[in-house]
């Protein structure tokens, strides 16, 4: 098991690198030991179901839609058999985040409201934040959707919970959604701002070709 944790948090260094093509290629390989594993043991179906989500975050970011959605169902399988709460929420949350990809939004919510009502009920730092970028994913649901001030308010509460556990990432990642949000409407100067805060919170994990990246956005260089 501890083998298998180090190897998903090193497909989750290609990401946070931004190396999808990378990851891809460490899940993969991840992938093949696993479903040999699952096979013989079905207590091993909790790790198939990490791996799948994990492929299929990259399958999604690289367009390759078709594929991400059977990794995606087969982790939501492989979750189901698993029978631990942890990882059934996380596989819906993972549901949610690529039927909202895919446009269907109202799928989406779905799946993140369940996901985050099962976080909900699990003690500790993990429960707290995966139900911190559930909120997250929902407040880009709602904003989508047009539904702005209930889509500001969820993306404040996904920041408070996962800063009360130091989880920069995800305050990040919930300040860019925001910014995405206000670029959206028109409100150019808090955008700008907030894009600045998810760059303060991406440079103290240290994910510098993601800070680079939004600090070209911020100085014109990208759209």
């Amino acid at each position: 098991m501890a083998d298998f944790d180090a190897s998903l948090e090193e497909g989750i260094a290609y990401e946070r690198r931004l190396d999808w093509e990378g990851a891809l290629r460490h899940y993969d390989s991840l992938l093949g030991a696993v479903e040999e594993a699952a096979n013989r043991n079905p207590s091993a179906q909790s790790r198939l179901s990490s791996a799948q989500v994990r492929r299929g975050n990259a399958l999604m970011v690289l367009r390759r839609m078709d594929e991400a959605r059977q990794a995606f169902d087969s982790g939501l399988h492989a979750a189901k058999a698993a029978g631990d709460p942890l990882v059934l929420a996380r596989a819906l949350m993972a549901a949610g985040v690529f039927a909202g990809t895919s446009g269907d939004a109202s799928l989406a919510e779905r799946f993140l409201l369940d996901a985050l009502d099962r976080f909900s009920r699990i003690p500790g730092a993990e429960g707290e934040q995966g139900a911190g970028w559930a909120l997250l994913n929902l407040g880009g649901i709602y904003g989508k959707t047009g539904r702005l001030d209930l889509a500001f308010v969820t993306l404040e509460k996904s920041r408070e919970r996962l800063h009360a556990i130091e989880n920069w990432v995800g305050v990040a990642a919930a300040w860019e959604a925001q910014a995405q949000l206000r670029r959206a409407i028109g409100d150019e100067d808090r955008w700008r701002e907030d894009l600045a805060e998810a760059v303060v919170f991406y440079d103290r994990e240290g994910m510098r070709e993601k800070t680079d990246q939004l600090r070209a956005i911020l100085k014109g260089k990208l759209l």
